[in-house]
């Protein structure tokens, strides 16, 4: 049986795609510091925990997983993200977590990872067009992402892009 980890599981877009990864067969484990809001999680194995702690991300990567996907951030709403206020601590966390997932994955390996960046990667101008049919690769360039939020998220994922 394949395994997946979903690694912000207790988010919106991490409980659906745990629903998802079971109605296709896997094994799933999810870890988030908090369940899903909204219904009962279906995955296997779910950890309650903070990623930015180095020995939880080796606990809950014990193993080599098929599939990894790491939607774990920083979010704390818009209120928190956009204000200014919290733009170190946002990089910060965020940039821990991720840190943390690739040290332990490139010692266990995957055989795939998802990591999902934020739409505020691509410049406020590029949002913001009234007949913009979809947010696309190469309009995230030239870099201007409208947040500190989008500046992480589009650094990492250019750094999981090379490895």
């Amino acid at each position: 049986m394949k395994k997946a980890l979903v690694l912000g599981a207790g988010g919106f877009i991490g409980s659906h795609l745990v629903k998802k990864l079971k109605k296709e067969g896997f094994w799933v484990r999810g870890v988030d510091s908090k369940h899903p809001e909204f219904s009962p999680t279906e995955a296997d194995d779910f950890v309650i925990g903070d990623l930015r702690n180095p020995y939880l991300v080796r606990y809950v990567i014990d193993q080599k997983f098929d599939e990894v996907y790491q939607l774990a951030a920083d979010m704390g709403g818009a209120g928190y993200i956009f204000t200014g206020e919290n733009d170190a601590n946002v990089m910060h966390n965020s940039a821990t977590i991720n840190l943390n997932v690739l040290d332990v994955i490139k010692d266990v390996g995957v055989g795939k990872i998802f990591y999902s960046s934020s739409a505020c990667i691509y410049p406020e101008y590029v949002q913001m067009e009234e007949k913009n049919s979809g947010l696309k690769e190469d309009m995230a360039y030239p870099t201007q992402p409208d947040s500190e939020y989008g500046g992480k998220s589009f650094s990492v994922k250019c750094f999981i892009c090379h490895i």
